[in-house]
């Protein structure tokens, strides 16, 4: 019996940390609500203030957006699919700057923000590498949404909503 119990414990104890990174532990590690809400906001506020700038200045907004939202799961490694698939947006959006940046076009601030532009003849090109990065992205999020809960099929949901608004 004594044998038994302490093989019970020492698979208790086993089993310990995965729990603990699914997001039953503190605040700062593991999925929760609260770090699942926070990105969940700022990718929807993001979309509506880059949709207030003009086409041409959309996609670095988009891109800081990305880049802020991923840097919220910095050192939680309970979300690192969620940070690679908002990564890979942002890297998406840093190619699309770097290829297709207007020298003619000066930056613009915003919100303590500067935005570059890219030009007009590269907006539709744009939108359709931003479109499939999302889509990437949204189908990664979902094929990790094996953890429990619903943390990144929500993540996943907004980029779905942006991918709908963006075709608007």
């Amino acid at each position: 019996m004594p044998r038994l119990l302490t093989a019970v414990l020492i698979l208790l104890l086993a089993a310990a940390p995965p729990v603990l990174a699914q997001g039953y532990g503190g605040l700062s590690s593991g999925l929760n609500n609260r770090t699942t809400n926070k990105v969940v906001r700022m990718l929807e506020k993001g979309l509506r203030q880059c949709q207030a700038l003009d086409a041409a200045y959309r996609y670095d907004c988009y891109r800081q957006n990305y880049r802020d939202a991923a840097q919220q799961l910095d050192n939680n490694p309970a979300y690192a699919p969620a940070q690679k698939a908002l990564r890979d947006v942002e890297t998406t959006l840093q190619s699309v700057l770097r290829n297709d940046t207007d020298p003619a076009t000066g930056s613009i601030r915003r919100r303590g923000r500067t935005f570059t532009a890219i030009q007009e003849s590269a907006v539709p090109r744009s939108k359709a590498a931003f479109s499939a990065a999302l889509d990437e992205a949204r189908t990664r999020l979902l094929r990790s949404s094996s953890n429990p809960g619903d943390h990144f099929s929500r993540i996943a949901s907004v980029l779905n909503s942006n991918k709908v608004f963006l075709r608007s």
